[in-house]
C-alpha cells in the first residue's frame, strides 16, 4: 500500500510569519480579557462607588460591553485598508491601540481621587482597545492562513487562536497571584494595577517581533494578478451577502458563550452564590491550558475531514453542556463548579480553534480582511451586549440560571444551523481560501521581496 505523500513544509519565512501572529494575537487577548477579568473583580467598586454593590458591578460589566461595540469600527477600518494595502502594514497600529491604553488604565486614578472624570476616561481607553483587537484578529489569522499551503491552513490556522487562552491565562494567572499575595482591602486599593502595567513588557517584546512579518502569499498573488478593490465592504455587501450573513449566524454563539461562561459566571459565582471570586479565574485557567494541545488536534481534524464539519459538530457541543454547566456551579462544590466551567470552555474552544480558517474560506482575497473582520467583530456586538443583559436576567430572576441557560442553548443551535447550512452549501458558498496554487505564501512572499 503507497505511503501518502508528506504534508508540504512550512519555510522560515511562513515560520516567522506564524509566530508574529501568534505572539500578537496572544497579547491583545491577554489586554482584553484582563480587562474583563479585573472589571468583574473591582471596577464597581474603584470607579463606581455610589452605587450598590449589584448595579456598581452591572455598570463596571457595562464599560466591557463598550469595547465590543467599538470593535467593529475597528474591524471595518483596517479591514478596508488591509485589503487595499496588505495585511502586514496595519497589524503594528493594532498593537499600539491595544497595548498603550491598557497600560494606561494602569496609572489611571479611581473615582475617590477625580471623581467623575475616572469612569469617563475608562470608557475611552476602552474604546480605544476595542478598535485595536477589531483590527489585530482578521489581520494575525489571515497572515498566518494566507502564508502557508492550503493542505495545512486548518492545522495552522489554529496558532493564532491560541493566542485567546494563551492571552487568558497569562491574564488570569496574574489576577489571581495578585489576589493571592494581598489581601482584598490591598487588591483594590492598588495591586489590581500591577498586571496592567507589567502589559508594557509585554507590548515591547512583541512589536520588535511583528515588525519582521512577511506579506501573505495569497495578497501578492491578488496584487499582481487581478488588482486590489478599490471599495471591499461594497462589493462585499454587494457580491458576497449569503455567505456574510451565514458567517454572522454561525458566529454568534462563540460571541455569547465565550462572555456567559466568563465575567458573568465570575460575578455570578461572587454575587449570587457567595463564593471567592478565585474559583471563575481558576475555572478560566485550568481549560485555558488543556484546550491548547485540543485545539491543535482539531486543526488538523479540520485538515483531514473538512473546516466547515469540524465547526459546525463544535458548535452543537456546547449546546449540550449548557445546563450542565450551571447545574454544577449549583453544587456549590470546588471541584464541580470547576468542572463544569472547564468542559464549557473545552467545548467553545474546540469550534474557536478552526473559526477563522472556517470564516476565511468563504470568501476571495480581494475581500477577505474586510469580511472576516466585519463577521467578527459585528458578532462582538452580540458578545458585547452578553455580560450587562446576561446579568440583568439573573438580577432579574433573583439569582436563578435557568432562564440564562435556556437563552444560550437556543443561541447555539441558531449557529449551529447556519453553520450546518454552510457546510451543506459545499463548493457553491465558495472554498475560495486558495486563489493561487498550492504553494507556501510566505516562500511567495520572500521570493517577491528579494526580486
Amino acid at each position: 500500500m503507497p505511503r501518502p505523500d508528506p504534508p508540504p513544509r512550512i519555510t522560515p519565512a511562513a515560520r516567522r510569519t506564524v509566530l508574529a501572529g501568534f505572539l500578537g494575537s496572544t497579547f491583545e487577548w491577554f489586554d482584553f480579557g484582563l480587562y474583563g477579568t479585573t472589571a468583574a473583580l473591582v471596577f464597581g467598586h474603584v470607579f463606581f462607588p455610589a452605587h450598590s454593590s449589584a448595579i456598581g458591578s452591572l455598570l463596571a460589566l457595562t464599560t466591557t460591553a463598550v469595547g465590543f461595540f467599538a470593535r467593529p469600527i475597528g474591524g471595518l477600518v483596517f479591514g478596508h485598508f488591509g485589503d487595499r494595502v496588505g495585511r502586514k502594514r496595519l497589524l503594528i497600529l493594532t498593537m499600539l491601540l491595544m497595548g498603550i491604553p491598557t497600560f494606561a488604565i494602569g496609572l489611571l486614578p479611581g473615582y475617590a481621587t477625580i471623581g467623575a472624570a475616572a469612569p469617563v476616561i475608562l470608557l475611552f481607553l476602552r474604546v480605544l482597545q476595542g478598535i485595536g483587537l477589531g483590527g489585530e484578529y482578521a489581520g494575525a489569522a489571515l497572515a498566518t492562513i494566507e502564508s502557508v499551503p492550503k493542505e495545512r491552513r486548518g492545522f495552522f490556522g489554529t496558532i493564532p487562536q491560541l493566542g485567546n487562552p494563551v492571552g487568558g491565562v497569562f491574564s488570569s494567572g496574574l489576577v489571581l497571584l495578585c489576589t493571592w499575595l494581598s489581601s482584598d482591602a490591598q487588591y483594590e486599593a492598588w495591586v489590581w494595577r500591577v498586571p496592567f502595567l507589567l502589559s508594557g513588557v509585554l507590548l515591547v517584546y512583541t512589536l520588535v517581533v511583528r515588525t519582521r512579518l512577511a506579506e501573505s502569499g495569497d495578497f501578492i498573488r491578488l496584487r499582481k494578478n487581478r488588482g486590489v478593490e478599490k471599495a471591499p465592504l461594497i462589493t462585499l455587501l454587494r457580491d458576497h451577502w449569503a455567505p456574510l450573513l451565514l458567517a454572522l449566524g454561525a458566529r454568534s454563539a462563540d460571541a455569547i458563550t465565550g462572555n456567559v461562561v466568563g465575567p458573568v459566571v465570575t460575578a455570578y459565582i461572587v454575587t449570587y452564590l457567595h463564593r471567592s471570586d478565585s474559583i471563575g479565574i481558576v475555572g478560566t485557567m485550568i481549560p485555558s491550558i488543556i484546550c491548547l494541545p485540543l485545539m491543535l488536534y482539531l486543526g488538523r481534524l479540520g485538515d483531514r475531514f473538512g473546516v466547515r464539519r469540524t465547526f459546525m459538530w463544535s458548535v452543537l457541543s456546547m449546546a449540550v453542556t449548557t445546563f450542565p454547566l450551571f447545574a454544577l456551579l449549583q453544587t456549590g462544590t470546588l471541584f464541580w463548579m470547576v468542572l463544569g466551567i472547564t468542559v464549557f470552555r473545552l467545548c467553545n474552544s474546540a469550534q474557536f480553534a478552526v473559526q477563522s480558517t472556517f470564516l476565511a474560506e468563504l470568501f476571495p482575497t480581494e475581500v477577505r480582511y474586510t469580511a472576516v473582520s466585519f463577521v467578527y467583530q459585528v458578532g462582538s456586538i452580540l458578545g458585547g451586549l452578553t455580560p450587562p443583559v446576561a446579568y440583568a436576567m439573573l438580577v432579574a430572576s433573583d439569582g436563578s440560571p435557568w432562564w440564562l441557560a435556556l437563552t444560550v442553548v437556543g443561541s447555539v443551535l441558531f449557529s449551529a444551523a447556519c453553520a450546518a447550512v454552510i457546510a451543506l452549501r459545499g463548493s457553491r458558498a465558495g472554498l475560495r481560501i486558495t486563489d493561487g496554487p498550492s504553494t507556501d505564501g510566505a516562500a511567495l512572499a520572500e521570493r517577491t521581496t528579494r526580486a
